[in-house]
């Protein structure tokens, strides 16, 4: 069941904001910062490597010319700017620039913008220096109205041909008119009729010369150029702030596609609704993301805060054990990592501060709780326990500040030979008798068999998942491994990034990077059997366990019934006289309570393994009492 508190995690009533889709720039912003500085690396490279180019521009004022000219009609400027363009025009620029460049690569130099509302054309030119720039913009232009003008007076000219050609043939009409008139008679008809068509032929000479007038006092102006080309003074390409500029929205560009692609490509989860959203997980409770010292916090500290109110939840949704016995929970991690170990420690701290009794016990050889337990190297380890050279009860090691807190830390464990589940089992019976909470640290399943082989039998299991490191696939298999033997999977927890050991493996744990044994290492002295004092007085290495009562509610727990009948006390191997114990506080339990067991049907530590038979013989992970039938 998911947490209602999941800090540093915003949604609104519409779901997560923009600014979470927007996360992946932030966690790839390295990316963009280096593509943005490429894309400006690459514009002064293009900076550099073009040729400098100058660009001059004349300014030409376009009239209506021609002899069907209307006064103060404008000229199609589109149309013009294309004569300038034309290669008619560029013929005529190359020989006024006594170039031997072609016409075609005179053009592509050549660009003639129109500027709106206006009669104006302008006509730019670059060259490679400022004297070519300019003489090629001034010569287009030359050529330009040189053109529209030659073109003019040559309509000019056919015009007044034409109109001379009217002429001569009315003044021919006019004269032929004339004397019919002389030779008709007077008053009649075809008199009349002769100086009605001289009045006609004398009205249409009058509009020819009238015509023919304009034309041949006034000279065609095609147009005149109102700006000459000036003379440039800096190179107009390459624009170096915008080669600058393109190049780092290129880059910018480049790199958002390139970190979208990557951020799609990873499969790290990074927040708690990732988790539930790729693989249906539950996420119980999600710490901040500043990552905490690796060791048990003060119950004022924000992430010991955040695990009381897990323990909150899981007191409500764990199902209640069977009467005299603790709950059991197992905490496994998804990837390499020590936050399963940062996370149980600081939880099982969660519920000793509520008074209730815990114990908590890890597997894992190179687990963080060593170091976070105070560091030193135990007396007793699970591998002691394991070896039966010594109890359950007995290995357990106080939790400096929590009375009620114990572990029972690795110890050289072999990494090379799986656990004993039968053993390991009969270890969390013992402890779940005398303690009101167990929490258990495994390696991840795909690692470890024995998460796998306990997760069936404990009474929760929760996925530790590290932000930023662990993968979908991660979380995937151990899901997958759980749910193979009916494990009772209640969520996960995503921690924060926690930095690695400073010492690499905890202390008294062998380094598990590497599965050499060194057999230099010189053998173990044999361990003196451990003494026992008098009276029942606990010596300073033995641990203090006080019986819990059957029928409490410590923790937060239902009340429980009360147990059928008192413990039989455990029968004390050695018979020697020890003194029995006086009425008040149950006696601790001694290091002795186990029975020895041979070398070859116990699980022995890898220490074992390199010993004084020096065989190297894997050892056997068999009950004694299996073995024994």
């Amino acid at each position: 069941m998911p947490s209602p508190h999941r800090p540093d995690v915003q949604h609104d009533a519409d779901g997560p904001t923009l600014m979470s889709y927007l996360e992946w720039l932030r966690r790839r912003w390295w990316i963009l910062a280096l593509a943005a500085l490429l894309g400006i690396g690459s514009g002064l490279l293009v900076t550099k490597l073009q040729t400098p180019t100058y660009t001059s521009t004349t300014s030409v004022l376009v009239r209506q010319v021609g002899p069907d000219a209307v006064p103060g009609s404008k000229v199609n400027l589109d149309t013009e700017a294309q004569v300038v363009r034309s290669l008619v025009v560029a013929e005529r620029a190359r020989a006024l620039l006594k170039t031997s460049t072609s016409n075609e690569d005179l053009v592509r130099s050549l660009s003639v913008t129109v500027p709106p509302n206006s009669q104006v054309l302008q006509i730019a030119y670059e060259g490679t220096t400022p004297q070519a720039a300019q003489n090629g913009s001034h010569s287009f232009a030359q050529a330009y109205l040189d053109l529209r003008l030659a073109t003019a007076a040559k309509a000019v000219e056919n015009e007044i041909t034409s109109i001379n050609q009217q002429i001569a043939e009315v003044n021919k009409q006019l004269t032929a008119a004339v004397g019919k008139i002389a030779a008709a008679p007077a008053n009649s008809a075809a008199r009349a009729q002769a100086e009605a068509s001289k009045q006609v032929l004398t009205n249409q000479l009058t509009r020819l010369n009238e015509r023919l007038s304009p034309l041949q006092d006034n000279a065609p102006d095609a147009g005149q150029i109102i700006s000459d080309a000036a003379l440039p003074r800096k190179p107009s390409s390459p624009n170096r702030t915008l080669n600058l500029a393109s190049g780092m929205g290129a880059g910018l560009l480049f790199g958002i596609v390139l970190a979208l692609v990557l951020d799609r490509l990873d499969t790290r989860v990074r927040r708690g609704r990732d988790v539930t959203a790729r693989t249906g997980l539950a996420t119980l409770l999600e710490l901040p993301l500043r990552a905490p010292s690796l060791s048990i916090l003060p119950p004022t500290h924000r992430v010991s805060r955040e695990l009381g109110r897990l323990r909150n939840v899981l007191l409500s949704i764990m199902s209640e054990p069977r009467p005299g016995r603790g709950r059991q929970l197992l905490l496994t991690d998804t990837s390499p990592g020590p936050v399963a170990g940062f996370v149980a420690g600081n939880l099982a701290a969660a519920y000793a501060r509520t008074g209730a009794q815990v114990a908590i016990v890890t597997t894992r050889p190179d687990s963080p709780l060593t170091a976070m337990f105070g560091g030193a190297k135990p007396r007793h380890t699970l591998a002691d326990v394991l070896r039966h050279d010594v109890g359950a009860l007995a290995a357990l090691t106080p939790a400096p500040g929590l009375n009620t807190l114990r572990a029972l830390l690795p110890g050289e464990l072999d990494t090379d030979v799986e656990l004993p589940v039968a053993t390991m089992l009969g270890i969390l019976d013992e402890l779940a008798d005398r303690f009101d909470h167990v929490l258990i640290e495994t390696a991840r399943p795909t690692q470890a068999v024995e998460a796998q082989a306990l997760a069936r039998h404990v009474d929760g299991v929760i996925l530790v998942i590290e932000s930023g490191r662990t993968r979908t696939s991660e979380i995937t298999a151990a899901l997958q491994q759980f749910e193979q033997v009916d494990a009772p999977v209640l969520g996960s927890v995503m921690a924060p990034r926690l930095p690695e050991q400073a010492g690499g493996p905890a202390a008294g744990a062998p380094s598990t990077g590497d599965n050499q044994r060194d057999d230099r290492r010189p053998s173990p002295r044999p361990r003196p059997e451990p003494v026992f004092r008098p009276g029942g007085q606990p010596t300073s290495d033995s641990t203090m366990i006080l019986p819990r009562p059957v029928g409490s509610s410590t923790g937060g727990s239902a009340p429980r019934k009360p147990a059928p009948g008192p413990r039989k006390p455990t029968p004390n191997p050695a018979p020697s006289a020890v003194p029995a114990a006086k009425p008040g506080p149950p006696a601790p339990v001694q290091a002795g309570g186990a029975v020895r067991q041979p070398p070859s049907t116990v699980y022995r530590s890898k220490r074992d393994i390199d010993g004084v038979d020096g065989q190297g013989r894997l050892s056997m992970a068999f009950d004694p009492v299996e073995d024994q039938e």
